[in-house]
C-alpha cells in the first residue's frame, strides 16, 4: 500500500469517527430545534468554516459556484439532511446510523453505471445481504411494524441513505475532474446551506427557543460537518467510494456507543442482526475491490481553469 493511500485510509477513518458523533448529537438537538432549521444552520456554519479556511490560505475563489455539479451536489446534500433530520425525530440515533449507511451497498451499483467498475457475483450477493439487513432493522420481520412513527422515521433515513449514494458518486466525479478538495467541500456546504434556506421562507424561520438548541447547532456545525467532509473528499484522490464506504461504517459503531451512553438507546436483537447483515453485505461488496489498484492523484484529468481554486490542484495544505 502506498504512503498516500495509507494516509487517505486514515482520513476516512477519522471522518467516520467525527460523523458517528453527529447521530446522537442530531437526536439530542432535534428535540429543541426545528429539523429544517437545523439543516440550514449546520450547513451554514460548516460553509463559513470552509470559506474561512480558503480565505485564510488565500485560495478563496467564487468561480467554484459557476460549476453546475456543485449546485447539484448541494441540492442532493440538502435533501439528504432534511430527510435525516425529519426521520431521526421519529426513530433512534443508532438505527439512523445503520439505515443511512445503506448507501454502502448502493454506491457500487452507481460506480458500475457512472465509472464502469466491474459488477461481480460477489458484489451482487453483498448487495442482497445488505438490503435484507435493512429490512430486518426497519421492520423486525413483523408486518405490524409497517405502521407507526418509528417505521416512518426509518423510511425517511433510509431514503436519505439512498440519496447520499448519488451524492458520493457526484463528489467522486468532481474529484476525478481535478477539483481542489478544500474548495469543493466549502462549495458543497455553501450551496447546501443556500438551498436548505428556501423552505424556511415558507415555514417562518423557526429559531431555537433555548440555549441547548443553539449549543447543539454549534457542535454539529463546527465538528461533524466541514472537517469530516473535507477528509472524505480528500481521500477520494486514491480510494474508490466502494472501499471507503466500508471504512465509513465505523461511524455506526461510534453512533451506537454514544447513543447507548447519552440516550440509553438500547439495541434490540433485530437491530443487531440487521446491522450485522448490513456490515457483512458491505464487506462482501468490497472484498474483491481491496486488491484492485485505485486511481492516483497524478492520473486525474486536469480540471477546467474556472474550477481550480489553487495553482497546485491536488497537493493538500501542510
Amino acid at each position: 500500500m502506498t504512503p498516500s493511500r495509507s494516509r487517505d485510509y486514515g482520513l476516512v477513518l477519522l471522518a467516520s469517527v467525527l460523523w458517528g458523533t453527529s447521530f446522537p448529537g442530531s437526536k439530542l438537538t432535534v428535540g429543541t430545534v426545528d429539523p429544517l432549521f437545523l439543516t440550514f444552520a449546520r450547513m451554514a456554519i460548516g460553509a463559513l468554516l470552509g470559506l474561512t479556511v480558503l480565505a485564510a490560505t488565500r485560495r478563496l475563489d467564487l468561480h467554484m459556484f459557476r460549476e453546475p455539479l456543485v449546485w447539484v451536489l448541494g441540492l442532493i446534500n440538502a435533501v439528504g439532511f432534511e430527510l435525516q433530520n425529519e426521520g431521526i425525530l421519529l426513530t433512534t440515533a443508532s438505527k439512523t446510523a445503520l439505515l443511512v449507511n445503506v448507501n454502502v451497498v448502493i454506491i457500487p451499483v452507481l460506480m458500475v453505471v457512472f465509472f464502469r467498475e466491474a459488477m461481480t457475483r460477489l458484489k451482487v450477493v453483498g448487495i442482497l445481504i445488505g438490503t435484507f439487513g435493512v429490512v430486518v432493522v426497519a421492520t423486525k420481520l413483523d408486518p405490524a411494524s409497517l405502521s407507526g412513527g418509528q417505521f416512518a422515521g426509518d423510511v425517511l433515513v433510509f431514503i436519505a441513505g439512498v440519496v447520499w449514494a448519488f451524492y458520493v458518486v457526484g463528489a467522486k466525479k468532481m474529484v476525478d475532474r481535478g477539483a481542489e478538495y478544500v474548495a469543493l467541500t466549502a462549495g458543497i456546504l455553501a450551496t447546501t446551506a443556500l438551498l436548505a434556506a428556501i423552505p424556511l421562507f415558507f415555514v417562518g424561520w423557526p429559531l431555537p427557543t433555548n440555549g441547548n438548541g443553539w449549543l447543539g447547532i454549534a457542535y454539529l456545525g463546527l465538528v461533524p460537518t466541514f472537517t469530516p467532509l473535507l477528509l472524505y473528499v480528500a481521500s477520494m484522490r486514491t480510494i474508490s467510494p466502494t472501499i471507503s464506504g466500508l471504512l465509513i461504517l465505523l461511524e455506526v459503531v461510534v453512533a451506537a456507543i454514544l447513543s447507548f451512553v447519552l440516550l440509553q438507546d438500547a439495541l434490540s436483537a433485530y437491530t443487531l442482526a440487521g446491522g450485522a447483515m448490513i456490515l457483512l453485505g458491505a464487506f462482501v461488496v468490497t472484498r474483491d475491490e481491496a486488491g484492485m489498484p485505485q486511481p492516483a492523484t497524478s492520473g486525474l484529468a486536469p480540471a477546467p481553469q474556472e474550477m481550480v481554486v489553487a495553482k497546485s490542484e491536488s497537493r493538500p495544505p501542510r
